[in-house]
């Protein structure tokens, strides 16, 4: 049914036009027309079909039928319906008719909507019988059509058809009633003899009471009422109630007592905010029908914006016709409601509940309430496009230079005392000078929305003549500019240049500003007149500008000024002018300034509503974002932990390199430095003690080699190593630079610094330089060890140093054996003892590069930790803001709801006022 809303009402079209293109509807759709004929492959019915609606609402109706007799495919049969309704709309009834009853639709929306248009065209030709049929037949093809049962009932009643009328409305009736059970009724309820009874028990009983007499029935259903009221069964009672007040046959004259008063304290209290709109859907709108129903036309101006109100929250859930009542019976009542005081009301309950939800209002809006209920007080809106002289024009009217090149909107008061303001969403912070806010950089002033403007409150004799404030706003370029506050003006002071006044461009802004606000005055300032040196061609141009001016804007003055004048001869003048331009407005109106709070209603809501929307948002858009930066950071720390292995590696392998090639060395070193040592032995030596001789000589050549020889070369490739350790190093250290500077902007924050411990190779460089400066090993036991040959070469020492011997053969045998001896054994002993420290050193190294890496890797590590508790603490509010939307979103519904009430009561009284003058 909801989709075929578009086609009922005639507003197919909408779907074309769009909300944000202001030219006409014609002009849209013919544009498409055009664009849809140069397509290879076109379908133009859609869009007669829309040309049509058009043309039908501004009542060319034969345009509509031509459009319509042209269409194919399945809007053709609404197409029809469509010709139908032009013809009867033209009065050709029969035309009308044989339209109607020729079409053939499996629709039933279109075959409900056919019957309607059938049933009214029969009713007026007073074809009774036909209209009684055609009726009959909608009603037992499609009963849940919209209204089908309510006009069926009223053409009923009107026919005295009441057999009819009580079958439709009620499932069963009591055929007798007895006034005397219904007094006894009455009795039982009174005295709560009830109390465990639902209230659907007295659902018919109420309906036959109301058919015998209207004031017992009224009587039992407020003592129905009075005992359900804070009962948990309160509802349930609602529901019955109103089921009753749809089915009982209501006439126009009935007068009601207190059932009208019932029906609107409980509709304000279910909208007060203690039940979801869930809870109040099947309730509120034929709650809504039957209280307009039981109340007098006078009187009916809160039930019928109700009605209205509700309907456009909720289209279609509240019959068409109940709604039709309500927007006549608006115009008819009588406006009985304090409307600042209401809007007001609704403010304050919008901050109050803002406040209990841990939310803030915008301070702006809280500031403009405050001005806006200044009913004594009329706020100018100035503006102007750029280099037009606004700011010359104000600083001349103030006589002050105030303005100077602030880059923000300027609201100016008379006050007492000078008093500065600089007023934004969240305080309202006193400011010593305006300089403050001054455009330093030479940009002219731009407008917006979220940016503060400044509240300017000085002694002002013109201001204060006028009963007016300055609502001074940047030059524009165009009407997005000052559109913020426009709803809040009460008059619009347009500042022309006398160079070039009323341009085309200011002409199309102001039509447009008009076309939205059609109550705002709009009067203008044609300033820079000392250009003009002759007075005859100064008048000729005022008076022209008048005249292009009053083209568009009949009402419109313009006022000649030059701050460059006599400021004090013209500001007479120019009181005169605005007390006599902008007095046709109400300033002093409650009325007027409640809907003008109701701007500000209106944007509150909004805001708190895209807050939720954003609140939500956020959270979805930061898990997504966190979990994906939780897999960036992991992946990083993989590549991370790769690259740590791959540097000690790298530097552990380089060292051993180093190590390894120096044992080679060594291994064919050593021995031939033992070797050497056989010069030692002479003919004169000591056989006795050659060993002890031999064993010392040994370990100092071997000592001097180490420290004279190997240890300034390993000291060398060492320092070579730390440099290539150092490099190695500082590319791991450039990489995670490298790496955090990349996550730093996917934060948009520093959120990532990764430093690593260089004081490892300060510790490597104090340890290198300790292991490389001086050996420290024990002396070797070369000749001193129980090898058979050497304990025969000692104990033949002995025995021939205490007898005459051959020292020459003992000489040559000595240094046989001293140079054919392969030192194996001594040699690897030495080589464990030189290296032990260098080994101990190797084996740290690992150790000392994950010493190295270990901030930033627990930097990492943490930053892993606090993405994944965010997205599960995100994950838990988006959890519980879903699972109870309600508790958010219908208490903005119900303050919107209601802020659409008093507009409609409002308009209506404005309409109404209008039109009896």
């Amino acid at each position: 049914m909801t989709m075929k809303q578009p086609l009922i009402r005639k507003s197919y079209y909408e779907d074309f036009i769009g909300e944000t293109d202001s030219r006409h509807p014609i002009r849209i759709v013919g544009d498409l027309f055009v664009e849809e004929q140069l397509k290879e492959m076109y379908d133009l019915s859609p869009i007669r079909f829309a040309q049509g609606e058009i043309y039908f609402h501004h009542r060319d109706y034969e345009a509509a039928i031509f459009k319509w007799e042209q269409i194919q495919g399945e809007l053709q049969q609404w197409a029809r319906k469509n010709i139908a309704d032009a013809y009867y709309e033209m009065n050709q009834l029969s035309i009308a008719e044989e339209i109607y009853t020729s079409i053939d639709t499996e629709c039933e929306t279109l075959t409900s909507e056919v019957a309607l248009q059938l049933f009214s065209l029969y009713l007026e030709e007073s074809k009774f019988d036909s209209a009684h049929q055609v009726i009959k037949d909608a009603v037992s093809f499609n009963p849940d059509y919209p209204n089908v049962t309510e006009i069926a009932r009223t053409f009923y009643e009107e026919q005295d058809d009441y057999d009819h009328a009580l079958d439709l409305a009620v499932n069963e009736s009591i055929r007798t009633a007895s006034t005397g059970w219904f007094e006894v009724l009455h009795r039982y309820v009174e005295e709560r003899y009830i109390l465990h009874v639902t209230p659907d028990y007295f659902e018919q009983v109420l309906q036959t009471l109301y058919a015998v007499s209207q004031e017992d029935f009224e009587k039992l259903v407020v003592s129905l009422w009075n005992h359900y009221r804070n009962q948990a069964l309160y509802m349930d009672w609602i529901r019955t109630v109103n089921g009753v007040f749809l089915r009982v046959d209501l006439e126009q004259a009935d007068q009601w007592k207190e059932v009208p008063y019932l029906f609107e304290e409980t509709y304000c209290s279910l909208i007060e905010g203690r039940y979801f709109i869930k809870e109040l859907q099947d309730l509120v709108p034929d709650l809504l029908a039957n209280w307009l129903r039981t109340t007098r036309k006078a009187e009916s101006l809160f039930a019928s914006a109700a009605v209205l109100a509700w309907t456009e929250l909720y289209p279609s859930s509240i019959p068409e016709a109940v709604v039709s009542d309500a927007g006549s019976f608006i115009f008819y009542s009588e406006n009985n409601v304090d409307g600042l005081d209401y809007c007001l009301d609704l403010f304050e309950s919008i901050i109050s509940w803002t406040k209990r939800n841990g939310l803030e209002v915008d301070y702006k809006s809280i500031w403009w309430v405050d001005k806006v209920t200044d009913v004594k007080t009329n706020h100018l809106l100035v503006a102007g496009s750029e280099g037009v002289g606004k700011s010359s024009f104000i600083n001349s009217v103030l006589d002050e230079d105030r303005l100077g090149d602030v880059v923000c909107p300027v609201v100016v008061s008379d006050a007492d005392v000078l008093d500065i303001r600089k007023v934004s969403k969240l305080e309202s912070r006193s400011l010593v000078d305006l300089s403050e806010l001054e455009d330093t950089g030479g940009m002219s002033r731009q407008l917006d929305r979220n940016e503060p403007f400044v509240e300017l409150n000085l002694p002002c004799d013109f201001l204060a003549k006028t009963n007016c404030s300055f609502i001074d706003t940047p030059g524009f370029n165009g009407k997005g500019e000052v559109s913020n506050y426009l709803p809040v003006a009460d008059g619009l002071l347009f500042m022309l240049d006398a160079n070039e006044p009323f341009t085309d461009k200011e002409r199309d802004i102001l039509v447009e500003m008009k076309d939205r606000y059609k109550e705002l005055p709009i009067h203008f300032i044609l300033n820079k007149m000392d250009v003009y040196r002759n007075e005859v061609e100064a008048v000729q141009m005022l008076e022209d500008t008048q005249g292009r001016v009053n083209e568009y804007f009949p009402s419109a003055k313009v006022f000649p000024y030059s701050s460059l004048y006599s400021v004090r001869e013209q500001l007479q003048e120019l009181t005169e002018f605005v007390q006599s331009g902008f007095n046709t407005i109400t300033p002093h109106s409650k009325q007027e300034r409640a809907l003008k709070m109701l701007f500000f209603i209106r944007k509150t809501l909004t805001a708190l509503l895209e807050k939720r929307v954003e609140m939500e948002n956020y959270l979805v858009d930061s898990i997504k974002w966190n979990e994906d930066m939780l897999v960036r950071l992991n992946g990083f720390i993989h590549n991370f932990t790769d690259l740590e292995k791959e540097k000690a590696e790298a530097i552990v392998q380089s060292y051993r390199k180093i190590k390894e090639s120096l044992k080679v060395e060594l291994t064919k070193d050593i021995p031939m430095l033992l070797r050497e040592c056989s010069n030692v032995i002479t003919e004169d030596s000591d056989f006795r003690q050659i060993h002890v001789v031999l064993n010392d000589k040994m370990n100092e050549k071997i000592h001097q080699h180490l420290q004279a020889k190997v240890l300034p070369v390993f000291a060398s490739e060492m320092a070579e190593w730390i440099d290539y350790s150092n490099e190695e190093l500082e590319q791991g250290q450039t990489y995670l630079e490298e790496m955090a500077e990349t996550f730093n902007d996917l934060y948009e924050e520093t959120r990532m610094r990764l430093h690593c411990d260089f004081k490892v190779l300060d510790d490597w460089r104090r340890d290198v330089n300790r292991m490389t400066t001086r050996i420290q090993i024990d002396e070797e036991n070369i000749m001193l060890r129980f090898k058979p040959t050497q304990f025969i070469l000692k104990s033949a020492g002995k025995l021939f140093g205490a007898i005459s011997q051959n020292k020459s053969l003992l000489q040559n045998n000595y240094k046989k054996y001293i140079e054919s001896e392969t030192y194996e054994d001594v040699t690897a002993s030495i080589i464990n003892k030189f290296f032990l420290q260098f080994d101990l050193f190797e084996k740290s190294l690992e150790i000392d590069i994950n010493v190295f890496f270990k901030e930033p890797f627990v930097k990492l590590q943490d930053l892993v930790a606090e993405t994944e508790t965010e997205i599960a603490q995100h994950q838990e509010q988006l959890d519980e803001m879903r699972a109870n939307p309600e508790a958010y979103y219908d208490p903005l519904t119900l303050f919107e709801l209601r802020a659409r009430q008093y507009e409609l009561m409002a308009r209506a009284h404005e309409d109404s006022h209008t039109a009896s003058i």
